[in-house]
């Protein structure tokens, strides 16, 4: 993911669509084969990880009247007992984090963090200005990093500020560059949208050609329709260019767009045509898109790294949004992230509900391919195969419905575990909680763990590490973000020790980017 939540948890807050957790206790908290072992309190909404060896990086954030944000570096040697090394502060929404080791010696050495959110210059330090000054800056931040093992992460040394247009929501980093003898580069994706203006954003800014920051000087669309693709070279990563930005289109769809206000979720832009995220499968060269009012498969290019977005290998959509002509039942408010299976056959597509309860609920404003409008469930999840055929949904608020005040618990942002033969995905639900989900048999789908706070301020993000330190106890961790619905009793990161399979150590991984299923 991923602006207050991933997409517009800070707008339902805004127009009071979520209310907030009056405290925390843990004796009522509901849970099957996980338990939580660590936290990390900070008040902030605490966004995505990034994994490399023994370090866990978690990008984080606050509302605009506090403008605090960052990443919080952590020693995760030890999963039960994290050691914070290095808090830094980078003011952004919303500090999704990617992490790379440039010199092979087990620490991350470059660091990308996306900006998703108009700031008055590409400073670590500099204000935050209005959402539509046309002379500010926002896209994805790049730094360096001291990686000496007895002491890292001492120096972080801004090297590149890519401005792109629309900023940068979520960051994906497709791999296959990343060992090349001549030029090794990460390749990666940049997917964002119009929810609000931004400098050459939007229904008002898109023909801005004043802006200092935008090189291009292209006149965009309002709807935005694109994403956009950055080369980082890790010989030299202060020349990180734009190399490329695919046209997005959602074909079949009744009008072309996603407009916010369908969803009873109006005063933002009007509508848009965009990615929120993307995630990519390395072995089979996949991509998988979360496209907002869409989910799309896509083939990508061995040979640049680019996905060919004009040709989806399928399309993932409701019944409601595309007039009946969808293959999930029921409605999807926004296409918020999508994961593979382990080989690649099984799609997983996430809808980000913007509506509330539990289970989650939205009201439909009436539109001609839905002129009866009307309440719907939103929020789940959705398994199709990779031709888009339908097979299973999931949502938790059906297996553990909460009437309480202020539940909101749609999926939101997860993981596949790898490195083990069977397909679970591990997935946070916002005051639902995390938990973990056999797909093997998507048809048959099966809940093998969770864990359920009776009262939780928000969990956005909950990711399967299985890395250094994954064998001291059974199972396997997994690391939570905490505090998107109450910042003030925000847990930061959360360490659960999970009963699930774990992967042999011959199978173990030392390291993972958000939404990169790596070899």
């Amino acid at each position: 993911m991923r602006r207050s939540s991933r997409v517009v948890v800070a707008a339902l807050l805004a127009f009071g669509l979520l209310a907030t957790a009056a405290g925390a206790t843990h004796s009522p908290d509901q849970h099957f084969k996980m338990e939580e072992v660590s936290t990390s309190p900070k008040p902030a909404t605490h966004s995505d990880f990034a994994f490399w060896g023994d370090h866990a990086f978690l990008g984080y954030y606050t509302g605009d009247a506090a403008s605090q944000g960052g990443v919080r570096i952590f020693d995760i040697s030890n999963p039960e007992s994290p050691q914070l090394i290095r808090d830094f502060a980078c003011d952004a929404n919303q500090n999704d984090p990617i992490v790379w080791d440039r010199n092979g010696n087990g620490v991350a050495d470059l660091l990308l963090l996306a900006v998703d959110r108009t700031m008055a210059n590409p400073d670590c330090g500099a204000p935050r200005s209005a959402h539509g000054d046309r002379n500010g800056w926002e896209g994805v931040r790049v730094f360096t990093l001291s990686d000496d093992p007895a002491n890292p992460f001492q120096t972080i040394t801004p090297v590149d500020m890519q401005y792109t247009d629309c900023g940068a929501h979520t960051i994906t980093a497709w791999t296959g560059f990343a060992k090349d003898p001549v030029n090794p580069r990460l390749i990666v994706y940049v997917a964002s949208y119009p929810l609000r203006a931004g400098p050459t954003c939007g229904q008002a800014n898109f023909a801005n050609v004043t802006n200092p920051y935008d090189d291009d000087k292209i006149v965009n669309d309002p709807l935005h329709r694109q994403i956009q693709v950055l080369s980082v070279p890790l010989n030299n990563p202060a020349a990180t260019t734009e190399i490329a930005a695919p046209a997005i289109s959602y074909p079949g769809d009744p009008d072309g767009r996603i407009e916010w206000c369908e969803r009873s979720l109006c005063g933002l832009e009007p509508a848009a045509v965009a990615c929120h995220d993307i995630v990519v499968h390395m072995e089979h060269n996949l991509a998988g898109a979360a496209c907002a009012e869409q989910g799309q498969v896509w083939r990508i290019d061995p040979n640049s790294g680019i996905p060919n977005t004009a040709n989806p290998i399928s399309i993932g959509d409701d019944k409601v949004t595309s007039g009946g002509t969808g293959q999930f039942p029921g409605a999807v408010d926004f296409f918020h992230s999508v994961m593979f299976n382990n080989e690649g056959t099984v799609v997983n597509w996430v809808d980000e509900s913007f509506g509330s309860g539990c289970p989650t609920m939205t009201t439909y404003q009436p539109r001609p391919w839905n002129p009866a409008g009307g309440v719907h469930k939103t929020g789940k999840m959705f398994f199709s195969d990779l031709q888009g055929n339908f097979l299973s949904e999931f949502h938790v608020g059906d297996v553990r419905p909460n009437p309480a005040p202020g539940e909101y618990c749609s999926a939101h942002m997860g993981m596949a575990v790898m490195g083990i033969n069977d397909d679970l995905l591990v997935n946070a639900w916002y005051t639902g909680g995390v938990n973990v989900i056999d797909f093997s048999k998507p048809t048959k789908l099966k809940e093998v763990a969770y864990y359920d706070p009776f009262v939780n301020t928000g969990t956005w993000s909950a990711y399967p590490y299985t890395g250094p330190g994954f064998d001291k106890g059974p199972g396997i961790p997994v690391y939570a973000s905490d505090g998107v619905t109450n910042n003030a009793l925000a847990k930061g990161m959360v360490v659960y020790r999970t009963l699930v399979k774990q992967p042999s150590k011959k199978r173990l991984v030392d390291h993972l980017n958000p939404q990169t299923m790596d070899d």
